[in-house]
Formats: structure tokens, C-alpha cells, sequence
């Protein structure tokens, strides 16, 4: 039975700064906001719109049908910050201008949004903006779509309640979960973790990739479509010998729960990177610099390293 949270759920549209409006929206008719391809160098992604002087808190995100794409800006003002999702439509042939969405009250933030490969829901994290207790930390939702629009915000699942998660977090075709966490008062329980969905429900969380093996944190996995590969970033500490701060690495699965051993993906992209996101076609790979700027490349630049058969 699905849980939904019975508070205020009316979504609210907030304009975004004067950059964006400045913007030529209707001239914005590509599928990816309107950008050019960046083929196998990184380059800055939809630069005014999504790159900002507010930056980016949590990536950009598409839905399946290429006619949503919502993120998180990062900045300090009070309406407009990293506890509001923005969202862009693609309507009448060309992108709207993006506006701020809360789906619950102003006493939680809410971020780092994800569409379903389904297509039928946008989910994201939730929590309350002050210190309410271990309970309130960052849980997942989601809305689904309707005829007149967003349904209520519903809690995903109870079963995510004993892991302090932080960050972005993915779902297959199957809506099955991929998140970085660690059990809430338990040591050496962190890393990346998936949790099958059957029938309906979520069953218990299995740790795939473990801090204790990948050290200094591994967390904000993106599965790819056809789960073939999974991202996810990896925190190296200011002052290691390695200069990189966030680290993009990917792993290929083998078989049903086997995967290849991560390879970093620096250099390569010949940066660091974070929050990786893959565009639901496959066909490209988002990630944020240390500076908070969204970038988009070619996903064709990992087959040098895919496992040969």
C-alpha cells in the first residue's frame, strides 16, 4: 500500500533569476535544451539556463520522452536554493522557461530529482530544513503524473528509513533502487547499495560497493538504461596525493551480482567530476565539476573500457 504524506502538496512555481529569463526560450528546440552535442570532450551544459551564477546543487535529469528536464540550483537565496526543484517543458516545439516546483511544504527541502524510466514519475529527496531528529533526515518520495498534473507527494518506501542517505540516487527500467548510504549507528556499513522492487515493495538493501573497499566514500551512483554499468563518485580528501576532490568512477556488471572492478573515469574526461547522470536514450553522461558547473559528454568515451567479450 503506498504511503502518501498528508501535508500540503499544492506545487508552487517560483521564477528563476534575471539570467534565465533573459533567455530566447522559443528558440530552444533540441531535445537537450536546445544544446549541441559535445561529442567526446566535456563541455558546459545549456550555459544560462541550467549553468547559472546560482550554479548547480543537483544535476539535470530528463524524463524518457524528452519533454522534462529538472535540477537543483545551488545558491543562498532564500526562494530559490537547493530546497526547490526546477523544471523546463518542452511545449509548443521549443523549452519553457524553468521555474522552481516544491511539492512539499516550506519546512522541507527537496532536491536532486529523478525521473522514472517509466516515465510516470519524477521522485526526489526530502527533509526537513531544521534539525528534526535522526527520522528527518533525507528520505525518498515521489509524485506521479496525472491528467491535471502532479499527484501528492508519496514517502517511497519505510524500508530506506534506517540508512542516513545523502545525495543523489538512481532507478532502473525495473524501478529498482541504487543509493549511497550506511546503516543509521552501525561502522563500516557505507557505500552503494541496491534494493530490488517486486511486486510492488522494496526489498531489503544489498551493499554492492563498500567504503571499506573504496575508501573515503562512494556515494550518487546513476545506473545506466539498460544496466549495463553503473557511476558513482568517489571523495578524495583536500591534501591526498591525489588532487581530486570528487572522483567519477564506473563499473560494468558481469553478470546478475557481479561487477567489474570501478575504474576511474579522470582521465579520461580530463577533469574531476561528480554527480553523474545518464540521459535516458543512453547516448550521453552529465556530471558536475568541483566548481558546481553541469557538464554533458558523449557516453560512447567509456567503451575503451568496457570489459572485452
Amino acid at each position: 500500500m503506498k504511503r502518501v504524506i498528508s501535508i500540503y502538496c499544492l506545487v508552487v512555481l517560483i521564477s528563476l533569476p534575471l539570467s534565465a529569463q533573459n533567455k530566447n526560450f522559443s528558440e530552444l528546440k533540441n531535445i537537450y535544451l536546445g544544446q549541441t552535442s559535445p561529442g567526446n570532450k566535456p563541455k558546459i551544459f545549456a550555459e544560462g539556463i541550467v549553468n547559472t551564477e546560482n550554479l548547480v546543487y543537483a544535476n539535470v535529469t530528463f524524463n524518457p520522452q524528452f519533454t522534462e528536464a529538472a535540477w537543483t540550483l545551488n545558491t543562498a537565496d532564500t526562494t530559490v536554493n537547493h530546497g526547490g526543484i526546477v523544471i523546463s517543458k518542452y511545449e509548443n516545439g521549443h523549452w519553457s522557461e524553468p521555474k522552481e516546483v516544491c511539492f512539499l511544504n516550506s519546512a522541507y527541502n527537496h532536491r536532486c530529482p529523478y525521473y522514472g524510466l517509466d516515465g510516470k514519475r519524477l521522485y526526489f529527496q526530502g527533509n526537513f530544513k531544521a534539525d528534526q531528529g535522526w527520522d528527518q533526515n533525507e528520505k525518498f518520495y515521489y509524485v506521479e503524473k496525472t491528467s491535471e498534473g502532479w499527484s501528492n507527494s508519496t514517502l517511497l518506501d519505510t524500508i530506506f528509513n534506517k540508512y542516513f542517505v545523502h545525495w543523489q540516487f538512481s532507478l532502473d527500467e525495473k524501478n529498482n533502487m541504487y543509493f549511497g548510504g550506511e546503516l543509521r549507528g552501525k561502522e563500516n556499513t557505507g557505500g552503494i547499495y541496491f534494493s530490488e522492487y517486486d511486486n510492488g515493495k522494496y526489498k531489503e538493501p544489498k551493499l554492492i560497493f563498500k567504503n571499506t573497499e573504496l575508501p573515503d566514500a562512494v556515494f550518487a551512483p546513476a545506473i545506466s538504461p539498460n544496466c549495463d554499468y553503473i557511476l558513482f563518485v568517489r571523495i578524495h580528501p583536500r591534501g591526498s596525493t591525489n588532487p581530486r576532490i570528487f572522483s567519477i568512477y564506473i563499473s560494468f556488471k558481469q553478470n546478475e551480482n557481479e561487477w567489474t572492478k570501478p575504474q576511474e573515469l579522470g582521465a579520461i574526461l580530463n577533469m574531476d567530476g561528480n554527480q553523474p547522470r545518464i540521459s535516458p536514450d543512453g547516448k550521453y553522461i552529465f556530471f558536475v565539476d568541483n566548481e558546481s558547473k553541469a557538464y554533458w559528454v558523449s557516453s560512447s568515451i567509456i567503451e575503451e573500457l568496457r570489459p572485452k567479450e
